[in-house]
């Protein structure tokens, strides 16, 4: 009987977990992503790391959305760090972070919000049109990296500008 109540509790203790836990129920799904290169997060940035000789900095805070896998990437032929957050086979939220002096520019006219960080720095929000199917992003530069996130359009009502903001706040 004391077994029986131990398992219990043990069970219970388990299904009020916080859902921010990796959960890798699918395996199909976790197949397919590190058949395109993905890691867990720590050898990713390991990698990146050591490719370009000095430390990326990741944001500490995330979003309050439940997550299955968290899973990194570095891409060579673009010189990108990539986290993908998913929630089984969705995917609500990717940070990648490039060198501050590589190709990739973003229109600040384009963008729908403009903030201040902390630091000075600015972070331009772009949210998708309607009629799109493309997601919204904050992009801003810290520490001489560019950091590009995006966020599904389904969540932007929990992501929103202003949690982004205090995301990006959260590098140090």
């Amino acid at each position: 009987m004391m077994i029986y109540k131990m398992f219990i509790i043990g069970v219970l203790s388990l299904s009020i977990a916080p859902a921010a836990y990796a959960n890798f129920d699918n395996a199909e799904k976790q197949k397919t992503m590190f058949d395109l290169g993905y890691e867990s997060v720590y050898d990713a940035l390991k990698e990146s790391n050591s490719y370009f000789k000095r430390e990326i900095k990741l944001p500490i805070q995330i979003p309050p959305l439940p997550f299955t896998h968290v899973l990194g990437r570095f891409n060579k032929n673009n010189g990108s760090f990539e986290i993908e957050y998913l929630n089984q086979n969705f995917s609500p939220y990717r940070i990648t972070v490039f060198q501050k002096k590589s190709d990739i520019r973003w229109n600040e006219n384009n963008a729908t919000q403009t903030f201040t960080l902390k630091d000075g720095s600015k972070g331009s929000y772009f949210a998708k049109k309607p009629h799109m199917k493309s997601r919204n992003y904050f992009n801003f530069e810290k520490n001489g990296w560019k950091y590009f996130i995006s966020v599904h359009p389904n969540v932007s009502d929990v992501v929103t500008p202003e949690l982004l903001v205090e995301i990006a706040n959260s590098i140090n």
